[in-house]
């Protein structure tokens, strides 16, 4: 056996005598990192639990300011004061006297306002004398008239002097007769059955001219 021992190993060659070591050691390297590997899979940290999404908080909208006009600048005016002066006292002579109210003047019917109209300076007595005047530039200018009813006394003449209001009812046995002259104003208001003899034209007022001027 030793013999035999001794053959095989002196049948050995020198080249496989240096592959068996460098086997041992590739072998060796390679467990090692397969082991290491192991290990190192083993040990990593278990991953960390998701954390769950918090919503941010919703932030207001930005305000924005609007843009200030400027204010137009208006030119400062200088206001000279004056000093107050002490109102003057009126003396008892300067007083004002309020005036006292003047009522309306009312004209009196019928004869009674003839005679205020009188009084007042509106008319004055009349005569034949004046219807006369009126006749005659009556006929001057073409009419053919009859006077015999307007003289024969029935009626009052009176002549108008001034602005003249008529009374009222001067009517029927009431009426008369008003003369009116160059440059007098015509009187006022409703003459009833009362006649206006106007002497510059010669014309004849009123709703009874007919009635009187005829025959």
């Amino acid at each position: 056996m030793e013999r035999q021992r001794k053959t095989i190993e002196s049948g050995r060659s020198p080249r496989s005598s240096m592959l068996l070591p460098a086997a041992v050691l590739v072998l060796t390297l390679i467990l090692g990192a397969a082991a290491s590997l192991r290990f190192s899979a083993d040990s990593d940290p278990p991953p960390a639990p998701v954390a769950e999404a918090v919503p941010e908080a919703i932030q207001p909208p930005d305000v924005v300011e609007a843009p200030s006009v400027p204010q137009p600048q208006l030119p400062v005016e200088s206001v000279t004061v004056e000093p107050e002066r002490p109102a003057p006292q009126a003396t008892v002579a300067e007083a004002v006297v309020p005036e006292a109210a003047i009522p309306e003047f009312v004209v009196p019917e019928g004869r009674a306002g003839l005679i205020e109209a009188l009084r007042r300076g509106e008319l004055r007595p009349g005569s034949q004398a004046d219807i006369a005047r009126w006749a005659t530039a009556a006929r001057a200018s073409g009419q053919s008239i009859e006077t015999e009813r307007l003289t024969g006394g029935a009626m009052d003449v009176f002549v108008i002097e001034k602005d003249f209001m008529v009374p009222g009812r001067l009517t029927g046995a009431h009426a008369v007769i008003f003369v009116l002259d160059a440059g007098r104003p015509f009187p006022r208001g409703d003459l009833g059955h009362s006649l206006v003899l106007d002497v510059p034209s010669g014309s004849c007022i009123g709703v009874t001219c007919g009635i009187m001027l005829s025959r």
